[in-house]
């Protein structure tokens, strides 16, 4: 197994433009080092040691055509040998090694040989292997370049030991950055995950992310880090800000803010903002976002940290536009498609919620059911078309009149409901009255050669606990109410008895 002489002479001949490694150790986490360094570009394993020709890791060296070695004396005669990889755990075999190692020759054992397991382990999983590896390179590049420097200073060789420490630590925290992008599916978790990267991997002192709005143009904030929610503002029109310019034309940085610019006013106090950065989140060709960062003080982006912010935005788009596409599933699931409204399954979801909290706090609890009158004779003489365009309109006068609590369903057909949380039989009465009023003065469907034809509701209004114990019994409440109006002539508005 021993074949020093030619295994020597061929890694000096492929010295050039790699790093070579020696793996001290026999043991099962050697061989799977050995295994995982075999596959990795630009690293050429120079030699394995170990006391024992039938350790694992000898026997695969032997395998994979490696030289391999019993005498840690001839690790000392390779040429080009950069780093020696101590997996051996014996503190005798690490004092030999030191005592052996020529100036030029790194060694890595404990704490760093298992951070250079991990770092493996992960990368094998990871699609930025490559460039992690680079910088892994140029981390040993530096504590060579500190050795050669101040060889004889020990406190110089702790300092570059500690770089490399908080290097690879950030490499690690880039890849659990990158690994928890794919655990989250909800917008709101995914935004938030975004700042905290652009604050950990690139130290960001404010950032924040916003999503472009297609409907009236403008980006709207999700996720903010750094400063209160207050001091960002929350619609930014896309022509407006570095926002805007990174929406338009790419990566802007300003590493020195003029006093009254108007690119940062995104920020409700744009005096603090000294320096700042944007570029956009894309999805293909499509901008779906902005990522911002900023600080109160000067600072320049080096081209290493603007190829990182770009690896965080391109990885980040992606896991962005799948959540942005669960949302929109999720919300398809429980939306009519033709109103927009919500469907009837998952209003029957809500009202019970609603119900449950009404109950729990003694709250008031109130349900308004509306009918076109006579829809399926507008439908016979007019057609479905038109009909639908009825519904639309319909929908549209309902949503203009909810609160944020509210919840609008289309319940089936030409029917609506409305549930109307924490209020009584007055509310309840005042906005059925509204939406009444809005709808008969709207619907005035004109066809050619006829006179206008005007479509009004009937409505029903029941309230908890005035009219119901529970939330079946309050849905047929207001539904013998509405057709309490229909009997009493259509267009007018009953309460449930």
């Amino acid at each position: 197994m021993d074949r020093a002489p030619d295994r020597i002479g061929q890694t000096e001949a492929g010295h050039g433009g790699h790093m070579h490694v020696a793996i001290v150790g026999g043991g099962l986490r050697a061989t799977s080092v050995l295994r995982l360094l075999a596959d990795v570009e630009g690293v050429e394993i120079a030699a394995v040691c170990d006391a024992s020709h039938s350790a694992p890791a000898m026997r695969l060296a032997d395998d994979l055509g490696l030289y391999a070695t019993t005498e840690l004396s001839e690790l000392g005669q390779i040429p080009g040998l950069d780093l020696v990889l101590d997996l051996s755990a014996s503190p005798v075999t690490l004092a030999t090694l030191e005592a052996q190692r020529r100036r030029d020759v790194v060694i890595v054992t404990g704490s760093g040989a298992e951070l250079v397991w991990d770092l493996l382990i992960a990368k094998k999983r990871s699609e930025e292997q490559e460039k992690i590896f680079v910088e892994l390179q140029v981390a040993y590049d530096k504590i060579r370049s500190h050795e050669r420097r101040l060889q004889s200073s020990k406190e110089a060789l702790e300092k570059a030991n500690e770089e490399l420490e908080g290097r690879l630590a950030e490499i690690f925290f880039t890849h659990e950055f990158f690994k928890a992008l794919t655990t989250f599916s909800s917008v709101e978790d995914v935004t938030s995950l975004i700042v905290d990267g652009a604050n950990g991997i690139l130290g960001a002192e404010i950032s924040a992310i916003y999503l472009f709005q297609q409907e009236d143009w403008t980006l709207r904030l999700y996720a903010s880090q750094g400063r209160t929610e207050e001091t960002f503002v929350p619609v930014v029109p896309v022509s407006e800000t570095i926002l805007g310019a990174a929406f338009r034309d790419g990566f802007v940085q300003q590493s020195d803010v003029p006093v009254g610019s108007e690119l940062a006013h995104w920020s409700t106090n744009p005096a603090e903002i000294r320096s700042q950065a944007a570029l956009p989140l894309r999805s293909g060709e499509s901008v779906i976002g902005v990522l911002a960062i900023a600080s109160a003080t000067f600072r320049e982006l080096t081209l290493a940290e603007r190829e990182r912010l770009q690896v965080v935005a391109n990885q980040s788009s992606l896991a962005l536009q799948n959540a942005l596409l669960h949302e929109e599933l999720e919300r398809l699931s429980v939306t009519d498609r033709l109103t927009e409204l919500y469907n009837h399954g998952y209003f029957h979801q809500r009202l019970d919620e609603e119900f449950e909290r009404a109950s729990r706090f003694g709250h008031h609890l109130s349900l308004v059911m509306l009918d076109i009158d006579d829809f399926k004779l507008f439908n016979d003489r007019f057609g479905h078309p038109r009909g639908d365009n009825v519904l639309r309109v319909v929908s549209g006068i309902i949503r203009q009149n909810l609160r944020e609590v509210d919840v609008a369903a289309r319940y089936g057909g030409e029917e609506f409901v409305v549930v109307l949380p924490e209020t009584d039989l007055a509310g309840a009465m005042t906005m059925a009255e509204r939406l009444r009023k809005e709808i008969a003065n709207y619907l005035h469907v004109t066809v050619d050669g006829e006179p206008p034809v005007t479509q009004t509701v009937s409505v029903g209004v029941a309230t908890y606990p005035v009219h119901a114990p529970g939330p079946a019994r309050l849905v047929e409440a207001a539904d013998n109410a509405m057709y309490e109006a229909k009997r009493g002539g259509k267009n007018r508005v009953s309460v449930a008895r």
